[in-house]
């Protein structure tokens, strides 16, 4: 019997050290959400999910043969937001193509992300393109369609390809999304999304391979996204257009539509936690894309005069929406963040731990943008432990500033946004109740050359200054306390400049 409890302990210990092991490396965040699909229009709390009810119930109204169910996310709203608006000037989440129509606040105001056209999106349009009740209409809602069928006519499919890359192929298109289950028109509105009506590279089998659907293709440039979703067609042996239609069907059945992500509004904003954790499974960049593929499923209806047949749509709820529909952005003012968004400013990076001064879980680059969701107000081992998140959902904690037992200070989290780090005062140095003017160091209320004399022995090592002094003597805002510091203050004092 000992045996036996000795052989079931150690059986024990190694479970719980492989899933340990498996959350320590995972790069995906899991989150304990409870959701569920509803039918019950009628009980939704408008108190809780205001506006909702009103534009389902008017366009069941318009559409008799239309069905509803919502999905109850459990997801807070700004948090939702706050993982969406990750990756800044390496991989964007969002993107947005800044056309004549697409600019101002459409275009993220922190990040240098270019990749032609594309920009990283800004939090305005994540916002507003996420908030199911902007689409809550005749012409966006086929977004939020739930993607599988059974059966499905020649005859529509034939009409729909007519004169686009795809004529000649109705019927591997009809033969996989029987096997599969799987809506045809949406794979013909999601073709057509991604190659246009006449092709383009990864489709022309130029290079002997096609990748219709431009699966694996990522990149920093377009260049590299072709070469990329080509090497995938390759890997997959798709030497035929015909075998590239039935693989990416097939690809599209296994990993995203059987694994919970039904509709065109899921593939793009992945909230549904049922079984790939939630935000980084996403099939697309693009912040338009749901909408966009949703506009050309219900124009291929149109077609074939079927819009008002049945349809079924899961609109997605999240806890704490604003009372009224998030705003389109305006293009021609520019965009502003909200929230606490930081770049590391250490070189050679920063160790991610798993707790305040804990165990190192992982690095964060020099230059790397990270969203800061808790800020620490008391030190541990001599300095600051904020709580980040990276781009790809990895969360820990980083050091803010240097250590106390350091003589030159440095701010290792710059914040971007609304943080606290424009204007003459802020909060970027020390706890969360700090308040100083740039430029007064003694916070006398004054600029004088006692100022610039602390700043000037702080460099020369003769002075230690606190947190809040260091942030006051940071003038120029860059992390470091230096001479263009000294520089800046003395300017300012003998009027060669008016403020910092």
């Amino acid at each position: 019997m000992r045996k036996i409890i000795k052989f079931i302990s150690i059986v024990l210990i190694f479970t719980i050290l492989a899933y340990s092991l498996l959350a320590l490396f995972s790069n995906h965040k899991t989150y304990a959400v409870s959701q569920w699909i509803s039918s019950d229009i009628n009980g939704i709390d408008e108190s809780l999910y205001p506006g909702f009810k009103e534009r389902i119930k008017s366009l069941q109204a318009q559409y008799p043969n239309w069905t509803f169910k919502v999905l109850y996310t459990d997801l807070d709203w700004s948090d939702v937001i706050s993982n969406e608006y990750v990756g800044h000037n390496s991989r964007p989440r969002n993107v947005v193509q800044a056309t004549t129509n697409y600019q101002g606040q459409w275009i993220c105001p922190i990040c240098s992300y270019e990749n032609g056209l594309w920009r990283c999106a800004s939090q305005a349009a994540i916002q507003y393109m996420m908030d199911p009740r902007n689409s809550l209409n005749a012409s966006d809602v086929f977004q939020f369609e739930e993607l599988t069928i059974n059966g499905c006519d020649i005859n529509a499919i034939n009409s729909m390809i007519n004169g686009t890359f795809l004529q000649g192929h109705a019927n591997e298109i009809a033969n996989s999304a029987n096997a599969t289950k799987i809506n045809p028109y949406y794979i013909i509105a999601r073709l057509i999304q991604e190659q246009g009506r006449n092709g383009s590279a990864t489709s022309s089998g130029a290079s002997g391979y096609y990748n219709p659907f431009n699966i694996g293709a990522t990149g920093s440039s377009h260049v590299e996204e072709i070469e990329n979703a080509i090497n995938y067609a390759k890997q997959q042996g798709w030497n035929t257009l015909e075998k590239a239609i039935t693989g990416g069907i097939n690809f599209l059945a296994s990993d995203y539509i059987n694994q919970g992500q039904n509709t065109l509004y899921l593939q793009k904003f992945d909230v549904e936690n049922q079984y790939n954790g939630l935000y980084y499974h996403q099939y697309m960049q693009n912040v338009m894309a749901a909408q966009s593929e949703g506009n050309t499923l219900r124009k291929t209806y149109v077609s074939i005069n079927s819009v008002g047949s049945a349809h079924t749509f899961i609109i997605p709820l999240y806890k704490n929406m604003p009372s009224t529909a998030c705003s389109r952005p305006d293009g021609s003012s520019n965009a502003t963040v909200s929230g606490d968004i930081v770049k590391v400013n250490a070189n050679g990076g920063l160790n991610m731990r798993n707790a305040p001064n804990g165990s190192i879980i992982g690095a964060v680059s020099s230059g790397e943008i990270v969203t800061r969701i808790e800020k620490a107000s008391s030190k541990v081992a001599g300095t600051y432990w904020d709580k980040i998140r990276r781009a790809n959902g990895e969360e820990g904690y980083v050091a803010r500033q240097t250590y106390d037992n350091e003589a030159e200070y440095k701010l290792y989290l710059l914040p971007l946004g609304d943080s606290g780090n424009s204007g003459g005062t802020g909060n970027t140095g020390g706890n969360n109740t700090t308040n100083y003017k740039l430029g007064d160091v003694n916070n006398d209320g004054n600029i004088t050359a006692s100022d610039y004399v602390l700043i000037k022995n702080h460099i020369m090592g003769t002075t230690t200054l606190n947190d809040n002094a260091k942030g006051a003597a940071d003038v120029n805002k860059d992390g470091n306390i230096s001479a263009s510091d000294y520089v800046l203050v003395k300017n300012y004092i003998m009027g060669v400049i008016t403020s910092f």
